[in-house]
């Protein structure tokens, strides 16, 4: 149809939406949630003043700063094991980036679902039930092969082969549990965001980023404190 009537409780016909209106309010809508994972307010004219757009990000860079400042203090926890195992840090990227990789996953899934008003509190935990599962199997999948390759590659740059994979055996570890953790995440924050009667868009993007790399860095680093310096 390209027209649909609108009534009033009487059936009197109260106005006319066209299928070109639809559009455009589906599409304003799509880019209004799309510019909120980013962690922007609303979307952005690209005609707009600079001001007004730095005003428009710094909000949530400013909290997302701060949020940093944490995960890099938690980095400096572990300055003694960088101190001994300096390797190991050349690797915290691939952890890093892994773990966002899988949380923007997650979430573009859960928003896609929120969408559905109609969704129940048994289908909400069957999708955080299903995440889970594809997270851990990712995450075991990826962790393996990192396993093979980082401990491949460390023994040719001259390390031991007990030294190597055992840096290897912190990443693969590390990764599955960063994984896992953040198809929780990136299912489960705006699932809850939605219950509080706030728009998951608004906020799941940037807090799920920080998150994941809050638990990559304490899994990678402890487990590289547990295994090379204490085991």
């Amino acid at each position: 149809e390209d027209s649909i009537p609108v009534l009033d409780e009487e059936n009197k016909i109260i106005g006319v939406i066209t299928s070109q209106d639809i559009v455009e309010v589906v599409d304003e809508e799509l880019g209004d949630d799309y510019a909120k994972l980013a962690g922007l307010t609303e979307e952005e004219d690209l005609n707009e003043p600079l001001i007004k757009s730095v005003r428009k990000r710094m909000p949530w860079l400013i909290v997302l700063l701060f949020l940093g400042m944490f995960v890099s203090s938690v980095v400096g926890m572990f300055e003694a094991v960088v101190m001994q195992v300096a390797i190991i840090v050349s690797f915290q990227s691939l952890i890093l980036g892994m773990a966002g990789n899988v949380g923007t996953q997650s979430l573009a899934v859960a928003i896609r679902v929120l969408m559905d008003q109609q969704i129940g509190g048994k289908h909400l935990a069957g999708l955080v039930w299903k995440e889970t599962r594809v997270g851990l199997l990712n995450g075991v999948l990826l962790g393996m092969l990192s396993f093979a390759a980082i401990g491949g590659y460390l023994c040719l740059q001259g390390n031991g082969p007990a030294f190597a994979f055992a840096v290897s055996g912190c990443l693969g570890i590390a990764m599955v549990l960063a994984m896992l953790a953040s198809s929780l995440s990136g299912t489960i924050i705006p699932i809850v965001f939605k219950k509080l009667g706030v728009d998951p868009a608004v906020a799941s993007g940037p807090l799920i980023t920080t998150v994941n790399d809050l638990v990559a860095v304490i899994s990678y680093y402890g487990l590289a404190w547990l295994l090379l310096l204490r085991i």
